[in-house]
């Protein structure tokens, strides 16, 4: 089965996260980075992954997408309309993340102006 581990800082990670909660609830086992589960899956030769700068990290056997492939990667699996944004996970990291990084900002700004 896929696990997803993703950041519950990150307001892009939780959006991917609640959609596919919505949309297919079984399609992963999803857990926190800081988690337990994290720290027994992530150890030796993948403890680098546990870093904040990967937001997301969806381990399918031997394949692992990280950062912002990992963030679109559900929308692929997700089907239907949502593969229209998923099709950007077969991009490379360097095309993808200057989007991601951008989308997470605003996302973060929108949060910030929410709270208030």
């Amino acid at each position: 089965m896929k696990r997803l581990f993703y950041d519950t800082s990150c307001p892009a990670c939780k959006r991917v996260v609640n959609r596919i909660k919505k949309e297919n609830p079984k399609m992963f086992m999803m857990s926190s980075l800081d988690g337990k589960k994290a720290k027994l899956v992530f150890q030796g030769n993948y403890a680098f992954l546990r870093n904040k700068k990967s937001r997301m990290v969806i381990v399918d056997g031997p394949k692992v997408w990280v950062k912002g492939n990992a963030l679109l990667r559900p929308y692929w699996l997700l089907g239907g309309k949502w593969k229209l944004l998923g099709i950007f996970s077969f991009l490379p990291g360097f095309m993808t993340s200057p989007f991601i990084s951008l989308w997470i900002k605003v996302l973060r700004l929108f949060d910030k102006k929410t709270k208030k």
